[in-house]
């Protein structure tokens, strides 16, 4: 069951990049959740390919495919739970940016007030060219 354990190493692998891709967000190291993202897509193609691979190899073992999928379910969902938390990072770390962004748009607009009562108007300059 070499495809199996294969599978097994990459889930863990798909794993480990999840953890790491937490703490990046929570840190806000943008550019190591792009590559942790990057790496988990490639590592995606290799699952789904080692997933065929393993179910072929319990095919030709003779073994119950459901015994297979059961052994799965458990690291699937913990796979799940880890994205669905790092999803939820994000969505918390958007909503502060988004809270900032409006008090920096508000305080630029403040300034511009400020500035425009403290500046002379601008006269108007007539130029004549003869």
């Amino acid at each position: 069951m070499i495809a199996k354990k294969s599978l097994f190493d990459a889930y863990n692998s798909w794993e480990q990049l999840t953890q790491a891709e937490g703490a990046a967000i929570q840190s806000g190291d943008w550019a190591r959740v792009a590559e942790c993202q990057q790496t988990k897509q490639s590592l995606q193609k290799q699952i789904i390919q080692l997933t065929e691979s393993a179910q072929a190899e319990c095919i030709e073992a003779g073994l119950d495919s459901k015994n297979f999928e059961r052994d799965l379910r458990p690291i699937i969902n913990n796979l799940i739970s880890m994205e669905s938390r790092n999803s939820e990072l994000i969505a918390i770390r958007r909503h502060a940016a988004d809270v900032e962004k409006l008090d920096l748009d508000q305080a630029a607009q403040n300034l511009r007030r400020v500035q425009k009562s403290y500046s002379p108007p601008a006269s108007a300059v007539w130029n004549s060219y003869s």
